[in-house]
């Protein structure tokens, strides 16, 4: 089968840029290895407009867009015309689409072809109106998490009917020959903190600045380290990136100057030594983690983590090397960093082994390859079920009596809720335990929502 795959971001042949972009990177790798012609479109970028090979698969970064978020369509209008063209003479060729973390607007460009889609986030405005204003045969998202927050927005806005959404856990490789180190904090006077995410406020690089400062504070007799990244002027693609100088400002005003430690950003393929070398790797930000690779990479290195539970991270809370934390609580994520020092290899182990079964790399491309080449065509319907009966949305997580919104990073307090939610996160609101106008607060900031059922017909 000839796949025409398309992504709004850039690809490069060595560097990688988050976590969607890996998956990408992957995908074009190994597809072709199922027998299947590959070609990849995106856009390009100042040091990256020629063709290049991935495995089997031709990449074409020949696409006019900005190549950067946010608003990667912000260019002159003549430059959407080119890619429009671009695009049109792909689809001719192509016998199936596949769009990449679907940002795509111009479905006429298709000229009919079957459409399949995934998304890797639900922040950015290209997905959300995506999922919205445009169908696809099937939707691919690496976590139910996602899934249920996509499926909760399109029951809301009064959808009759909606694609299969896919969950399809992003693929983890194992290196088998992994050296085991243990209690690496303990082999020296040194804690390296490890904060490996783009330098983005929403990614916690305040919360991190934080933690380390009050982790010094807590154990005086070692040297705390914070080691992050930065981007240079050629390897930037996403604006709300701080730069070299503002995470300086940030350090110096949390008086954390002497322990953060800042490094290039590296590319993937030198991850694994980066994260072997810390001694715990920080995830504490905000911002809405649909998946999040960087907690399962770093404990397949024999690196425990600290991370504030926030969107797909609470699917992490069954490996024994990953530890959550409510997220803004600094005291909470030092307590658990000092704990984690301690990781003994067994946890390790056990965490290893859930992962190789939930996050197999080899699941991952098998199953994006038979949805983006089946020929079934599936139609579901959305059926509401007993007024009184609400749910949890998706987007929210029970703190005793508090509902915590990871879109908001607000918290809501709803008297007794704890006490008689269901373990399916199910709450009959005419409960006269409950306090009706916390409950009608609840309904109409999206806390809690009708309770629905997605039917295939």
């Amino acid at each position: 089968m000839k796949i025409a795959i398309f992504s709004l971001a850039p690809l490069h042949q060595k560097n990688i840029m988050g976590g969607s972009q890996k998956i990408l990177h992957e995908l074009a790798t190994s597809l072709g290895e199922y027998g299947h012609e590959i070609k990849v479109w995106c856009s390009s970028s100042e040091h990256n407009q020629e063709k290049f090979v991935l495995g089997s698969s031709n990449v074409y970064p020949y696409l006019f867009f900005r190549g950067k978020f946010p608003s990667p369509y912000q260019v002159p209008p003549i430059n959407l015309v080119k890619s429009l063209k671009l695009i049109r003479k792909a689809s001719e060729w192509a016998d199936r689409i596949y769009l990449h973390a679907d940002g795509m607007y111009h479905r006429d460009s298709f000229i009919g072809k079957k459409i399949i889609r995934s998304f890797h986030d639900f922040i950015y405005d290209e997905a959300i109106i995506s999922s919205l204003a445009f169908n696809a045969e099937a939707t691919i998202v690496p976590s139910d998490y996602l899934k249920q927050c996509i499926e909760a927005t399109l029951v809301l806005s009064d959808k009759k009917k909606i694609e299969p959404i896919i969950t399809v856990p992003n693929g983890i490789k194992i290196n088998k020959n992994l050296n085991l180190v243990s209690n690496k904090a303990n082999d020296s006077g040194e804690v390296n903190l490890l904060f490996p995410h783009r330098p983005q406020i929403t990614k916690g690089i305040i919360q991190a600045v934080k933690i380390a400062v009050k982790l010094q504070d807590k154990i005086p007799k070692k040297k705390v380290n914070l080691l992050a990244p930065y981007f240079s002027s050629n390897t930037n693609n996403d604006d709300t990136s701080l730069s070299y100088e503002k995470i300086f400002k940030i350090a110096k005003n949390e008086e954390a100057k002497n322990i953060l430690k800042l490094y290039q950003w590296l590319p993937h393929q030198n991850m694994d030594d980066l994260y072997s070398s810390a001694s715990i790797t920080l995830c504490p930000g905000n911002f809405v983690e649909s998946f999040g690779l960087v907690p399962l990479e770093s404990v397949i290195n024999h690196t425990p983590v600290v991370c504030s539970s926030v969107g797909g991270f609470r699917s992490y809370s069954n490996i024994p090397a990953i530890k959550l934390f409510p997220y803004g609580d600094i005291d909470n994520a030092v307590e658990l960093i000092c704990d984690s020092l301690e990781t003994s290899m067994d946890i390790f182990f056990q965490s290893k082994e859930i992962i190789s079964n939930e996050y197999s790399y080899t699941n991952m491309i098998s199953q994006y390859e038979k949805i983006i080449t089946d020929n079934n065509v599936i139609h579901q319907k959305i059926h509401m079920k007993n007024k009184n009966n609400h749910k949890l949305a998706p987007w929210c997580s029970i703190e005793k009596d508090y509902i915590y919104n990871d879109y908001s990073s607000e918290r809501l307090y709803v008297k007794n809720l704890n006490s008689l939610i269901k373990n399916n996160n199910i709450i009959n609101i005419m409960d006269n335990k409950l306090n009706p106008s916390d409950i009608k607060k609840a309904i109409d900031l999206g806390y809690i929502i009708q309770d629905y059922q997605i039917q295939q017909l």
